[in-house]
């Protein structure tokens, strides 16, 4: 199973962004072409789960109270509960920078944040959920694929060094079993790129929520380093998006017969 929480770009009417950001400012966050890039999961009749709203709007792959109450205009009647994470990034629940720029010039109204996650965060939740579960009903194992995609650089507070090309993170190693990790790693580098292991994104809620290895339910998810495919600044694609594209169809195809291949729970074991 793929699954891509990033990717989205139908932005909502009441996303209320301010007006002077341009399109790259506001669509800095998702990770786009992460759908296209592994097309071939159509292809090979993978089941498929894709947010298509934008990741600033509300970011699935945080916890459900993740929220910077200082982005809200009555946080004190707020319904739920604050467990902020990365608010000095401004990448929480609901992104409030991007490029380091303020997404907003306003506060959101608790409704209007109640209703994202209503309507856009719990039914992308309910539904991986029940993709998740019918798999592991029909085959007794399920395997995901959770794709994403980063920049070049770190950001500066984080001492701005490059990163891998690619980054492969499984709750260093809590989120599958060690073979299918080392099986990612090897397909990218029998293909020229480097590849770092939980070295700069271990996973964040959705590895966290559905990787079960004692279960045999396994996720993994692989961050693609922009530049390899796109120009980051304008968003368009670049002259290797073909050869890329290409290089992770073969490895879907690889992984997959793999997959096939696997003796169910012969490393359920989760690695320390």
């Amino acid at each position: 199973m793929l699954s891509f929480p990033h990717s989205g770009d139908v932005y909502p009417d009441d996303f209320g962004y301010r007006e002077d950001l341009s399109y790259s400012d506001i669509d800095h966050p998702s990770d786009k072409y992460m759908d296209e890039i592994f097309a071939e999961g159509r292809e090979l009749g993978l089941s498929t789960i894709k947010a298509n709203f934008p990741r600033a709007y509300v970011d699935v792959n945080r916890h459900q109270h993740d929220i910077d109450k200082d982005m809200l205009d009555d946080p004190d009647n707020w319904f739920g509960r604050f467990l902020p994470g990365s608010v000095q990034a401004g990448a929480t629940l609901f992104w409030s920078k991007s490029y380091e720029k303020p997404l907003y010039d306003r506060k959101l109204t608790l409704a209007e944040a109640k209703a994202r996650i209503a309507k856009y965060f719990i039914p992308y939740h309910q539904t991986m959920t029940s993709m998740v579960e019918g798999l592991r009903q029909e085959h007794g194992e399920v395997y995901i694929v959770d794709c994403h995609s980063m920049t070049r650089y770190d950001r500066k507070m984080r001492g701005g060094t490059e990163r891998p090309q690619v980054d492969i993170g499984t709750r260093n190693g809590h989120s599958c079993a060690p073979d299918l990790t080392e099986k990612m790693a090897q397909l990218f580098t029998d293909r020229g790129y480097e590849v770092g292991i939980n070295k700069r994104f271990i996973g964040g809620e959705i590895t966290l929520r559905y990787g079960w290895p004692d279960i045999d339910q396994h996720i993994l998810q692989v961050e693609l380093r922009r530049d390899l495919y796109m120009n980051e600044a304008t968003r368009e694609r670049n002259e290797n998006f073909a050869k890329v594209q290409a290089d992770c169809a073969e490895i879907l195809r690889e992984y997959k017969t793999y997959v096939e291949n696997r003796t169910p729970k012969q490393t359920a074991r989760v690695a320390t």
